[in-house]
Parts: structure tokens; C-alpha cells; sequence
């Protein structure tokens, strides 16, 4: 009776031993999968943040961007009736129009799909992409009626996000600094007070 006594308590000692081995493998493997997804993550999302940075950067301050940005702001309505869409404009007049919503619908879109923090995006594209809607929609409803509701639909939501919050709201969500008055040292003088919120000046003038 003592001989099966033992047994059975090895027994249950190995299945015990052998459940937390199995327990702390599975743990690890959780583990290791959750950190592995972390890393992926995080480099997806470091990624991303470059391609804004990018687009923030190199292509807006482009020769050929500003040259359509001006084109498109100053030009556009003079030389072509609103009711035209895009895509019956000229050559010339369609590539400068393509460039400038191709490149806030691009903006637009890594809203959409929360790929990169908005107030990188609005902070830095949010007045000109207003600008540029406020020129270009009539062309867009032009455009959308002959091809799809969907044409240039993340420009539409780039620019609603940035008048839904004007860079002074972000600004201050932001926490970004203003000077109460100047130090003596920047040799400015002194300035009056402004009832207008920080950073009212919007970032990407």
C-alpha cells in the first residue's frame, strides 16, 4: 500500500511538473509573440512617420510643387470655368491641379488609416490644403459626378479635420510656447498684448 502510495505521488508530481513546463512555454511564446508584435509596430509606425515627414518636407518644397501651389491658388479660376472637371481641364492646367490634390489627398489618407499623430499633419498642411479645397472643390464635384463619390475623398477629409481644428486650437493642444515679452537680449521691442490664442499664426502659412 505504501509502494502505490509513492507511485501515485510521483505520479502527480511528474503530470504537475509537466503542466507548468507546458504553462511557462506557452507564456513565453506569448510573451515573445507580444513583444515581437510591439517591434513590428513600432517600425511600421516610424515608417510612416518618415513618409509625412517627406511629404511635409522634400515634395512640398519643390520647385514643381510651389509652381503648381501658385498655379492653382492664383491661376487656376481666371483660366478655366469652375464647372469644368478635372480630368477636362488642359494638360498643363491638370498636371498642376493632379500634383497639388494628389499630394493633401496623400496626406489625407495616413489620416483616414491613423498611421501617423494628426497634429503633424494638420500643424503642417492644414492652411494651404484649406486653401487649395477652397479653389479646387468645384473641379472635384465636377470630377465626381462623371467618376465616383470617392475621387480625391481623403483630401475632403484632410481639410474638414483642419477646419475642424484650426491651428490655434492645436497649437495650444500642442502645448507650444509664446514669449510673454521679448528678452532684452533678442533686441525686439516689446510687444503689445493680443487677446488672440497661442500660436495663432497658422504653422504652415
Amino acid at each position: 500500500m505504501s509502494h502505490k502510495l509513492r507511485t501515485m505521488t510521483a505520479m502527480d508530481v511528474a503530470i504537475v511538473t509537466n503542466a507548468v513546463v507546458a504553462a511557462v512555454s506557452v507564456i513565453t511564446v506569448g510573451v515573445s509573440a507580444f513583444f515581437a508584435l510591439r517591434q513590428l509596430r513600432l517600425s511600421q509606425s516610424a515608417n510612416h512617420t518618415l513618409v509625412a515627414i517627406e511629404l511635409l518636407t522634400r515634395d512640398r518644397m519643390s520647385d514643381d510643387f510651389l509652381d503648381s501651389q501658385q498655379f492653382v491658388l492664383t491661376e487656376l479660376p481666371a483660366r478655366h470655368p469652375t464647372a469644368v472637371p478635372v480630368s477636362g481641364l488642359p494638360p498643363d492646367a491638370r498636371k498642376h491641379v493632379n500634383r497639388i490634390a494628389l499630394y493633401y489627398n496623400s496626406l489625407g489618407q495616413m489620416l483616414a488609416f491613423n498611421v501617423v499623430d494628426p497634429a503633424l499633419l494638420l500643424g503642417s498642411g492644414g492652411f494651404r490644403a484649406r486653401e487649395a479645397w477652397a479653389v479646387l472643390e468645384p473641379y472635384i464635384l465636377a470630377e465626381r459626378a462623371v467618376r465616383s463619390e470617392a475621387y480625391l475623398s481623403n483630401f475632403e477629409h484632410l481639410v474638414v479635420l483642419a477646419t475642424e481644428t484650426p491651428w490655434p486650437v492645436a497649437a495650444r493642444k500642442l502645448g507650444l510656447r509664446r514669449f510673454d515679452r521679448y528678452p532684452a537680449e533678442l533686441g525686439l521691442p516689446a510687444r503689445a498684448a493680443s487677446p488672440s490664442e497661442p500660436g495663432a499664426a497658422e504653422a504652415d502659412r
